[in-house]
């Protein structure tokens, strides 16, 4: 067949990850290493939007605008896989980065302070030896790159190269072209057995560049490669009023990508009536542009007239603000909204039909002991749920703090959210299916409880600890991010012993099982143990079921509280301590508390199982600040 009337076919693509990946850890602006390459993800600007399907969730529309700051948005899943037949070989671009590697080629080592280290040449992609950016060619032959893991980036999200010429002669904008060596005297990571040395033996320790007292690495220029390889913010970097420095950055490292999403829990009339209508001809009604213009666009339009027949152009109106991120008003803190539905009456708002969104009832115990029935007020199997979640902005060194009510929280001084794109028109998003547990406790016990005397002391020391160190390290005050207090610390403690307890019986993982704590005077406390995944069940009942054994998983995870293979070290921990970097953790390790970040939803901050259970560190009951001694005293 002749050339010409041949089809062309797309190239392969470099790499592949889950959708569930993207909002996690390959996002805009996120450094991956791939097999051949080490590459830097893309902005929005460089994804194919072909196949991203619209996501209806009008309450996370409007905090993703909040956070974005962006007049309209739209959430898209993210691009689907590799389509051969349509000729997509990758819907997700990448730019080579870093733009500097060293060359997998045996020399001679080479001597750094009377230290003898191994050697390799460290070369820049535009040296005229590389060949692709896999090879580097000489007169011996051609010989791997590998990338260098080093690179700089600033707490605002900016990323560079390091400039390698100018740190090993102390110079910026240097001149000198002379080769340059990555020198290694360990086996490890120790950045005083690293250095980096020219041809004529200029060498310097790469240690230098962690003392931001000397600046070795220079401000930051604002430089946004994964939105155009010489792409920059227009306005200077600034922290304080003064220029950002540039820090070192492993580019593997935890700390080199924190993306920032919010999620919500869908609330039944969302995903129903008139707002999913509008989103679904979302196109059709683009053209609209005030509530004037809506009833000659129905008149001319047969489809939308029988759509929308008997809807007031006011409704409609507030329906297409809302479905284009438009609307105004403060927005509500997501959880409250979703504390008030958990609460509530099932009546009218829990479905078992097939499209629902939302499927819960009340589960009564046959048997309750005393304690039970004082602290629970009631347990609601979730039997179906949708939460929805968008990816809004990333960091690096990091991650931005949100509010316990699910609203990020502006930390602009001190780490600001990195762009997505150079016009952010969509935000990627996921929307999950699964089931749950709600524990709704009694309000009156808690703040009986959290009114002791020994619950008081005990808070007194975590709001000391949060104010004078906590705060000041994100660069927040107590109008941003007010104490938790006891009861959040509480059912959050309880939470993690239940999730570690639960997970031995209802076929998750604990690493599966997320929880959201609800602590609100005015509404209610609870707890939501859910899990969820993409698809259409993204359930196995597992978890529910498990619900029904609620009162026995609950006193095991009371008792799984009172000790732990490190006390008495943990029992006793001081989160004043001076020589501690723990000021949110009381009685909370890796031995009984913490769990995978992925399941908490603050990062275990605010734990304390004292608030839980009785530890081996309570001398005198009377200043036992446990919950579970409180409502069963017959534990003590």
């Amino acid at each position: 067949m002749p050339s010409s009337n041949r089809r062309k076919q797309a190239p392969p693509p470099l790499g592949e990850a889950r959708q569930s990946q993207v909002l996690q850890m390959y996002g805009p602006g996120a450094m991956v290493d791939l097999p051949d390459y080490a590459v830097l993800i893309g902005g929005l600007d460089f994804w194919n939007d072909r196949g991203c399907d619209p996501i209806h969730e009008p309450r996370l529309l409007r905090l993703a605008q909040q956070a974005t700051g962006a007049a309209r948005v739209e959430l898209r899943t993210p691009p689907k896989e590799v389509d051969p037949l349509k000729n997509i070989s990758g819907s997700i671009k990448s730019l080579r980065f870093p733009e500097w590697s060293v060359v997998q080629k045996k020399i001679p080592d080479r001597q750094a302070f009377g230290v003898n280290c191994r050697a390799r040449l460290l070369v820049h992609y535009n040296d005229g030896c590389i060949k692709d950016w896999k090879k580097y060619q000489d007169q011996d032959g051609e010989h791997p790159l590998v990338p260098v893991r080093f690179v700089m980036a600033c707490p605002h999200g900016h990323l560079s190269d390091v400039p390698w010429r100018d740190f090993c002669f102390r110079q910026f904008r240097c001149k000198n072209s002379e080769r340059l060596y990555l020198l290694e005297a360990g086996t490890g990571n120790d950045f005083t057995q690293i250095f980096v040395q020219s041809e004529s033996g200029v060498t310097r320790k790469l240690a230098d560049a962690l003392i931001q007292e000397m600046n070795p690495l220079g401000d930051c220029q604002g430089k946004t490669p994964w939105l155009g390889r010489y792409s920059r913010n227009a306005e200077k970097c600034m922290t304080d009023e003064k220029p950002t420095k540039n820090r070192l950055l492993v580019r593997s490292a935890t700390n080199a990508y924190f993306s920032e999403t919010i999620s919500v829990i869908s609330l039944p009339e969302e995903a129903d009536g008139l707002a999913k209508r509008v989103t679904e001809l979302r196109d059709e009604l683009e053209g609209i542009e005030s509530e004037a213009e809506i009833p000659m666009a129905l008149k001319y339009n047969p489809r939308l007239k029988s759509i929308f027949e008997g809807v007031e152009p006011s409704a409609l109106w507030q329906a297409i603000e809302s479905q284009r991120g438009g609307s105004t008003g403060e927005v509500p803190q997501p959880k409250d909204e979703e504390l008030r539905l958990l609460v509530g009456p099932m009546e009218g708002v829990s479905s078992s039909a097939e499209d629902s969104t939302f499927d819960a009832a009340i589960w009564t115990p046959d048997h309750s002991p005393e304690w039970f029935q004082k602290a629970i007020k009631r347990v609601l199997l979730v039997r179906r749920l949708r939460e929805v979640q968008a990816l809004v902005g990333f960091t690096r060194f990091t991650a931005r703090t949100s509010s316990l009510g699910g609203l990020p929280i502006d930390t602009s001084k001190s780490n600001t959210r990195a762009p997505l794109a150079n016009d952010l028109r969509w935000l990627p998003a996921s929307e999950n299916k699964g089931e749950g547990i709600f524990i709704e406790f009694d309000p009156n016990t808690i703040k009986d409880w959290a009114s002791s005397d020994a619950v008081v002391g005990r808070s007194a020391q975590f709001r000391k600890a949060f104010a004078n160190d906590w705060l000041k390290s994100r660069g927040l005050d107590t109008d941003q991010f007010p104490f938790p207090g006891a009861p959040y610390i509480l059912l959050h403690s309880l939470s993690h012993l239940l999730i570690t307890e639960m997970a031995l019986e209802c076929g998750y993982g604990s690493s599966s099982i997320r929880e959201r704590i609800y602590a609100n005077s005015e509404i209610g406390y609870g707890i939501l143990l859910l899990t969820s995944t993409p698809g259409s069940e993204g359930t196995l009942g597992g978890l529910v079921d498990s619900g029904k054994r609620i009162v026995s998983s609950l006193e095991r995870a009371f008792e799984r509280g009172q000790l732990c293979s490190n006390d008495p070290f943990c029992s006793e921990h001081d989160p004043n301590h001076q020589f501690d970097i723990r000021p949110t953790h009381g009685a909370a390790c890796h031995g009984c508390e913490l769990i995978a970040e992925t399941s908490c939803e603050q990062g275990n901050e605010f734990l304390d199982r004292a608030f839980v259970s009785q530890t081996v560190s309570v001398v005198d009951e009377e200043d036992d600040p446990s919950f579970w001694s409180f409502i069963n005293p017959e534990a003590k």
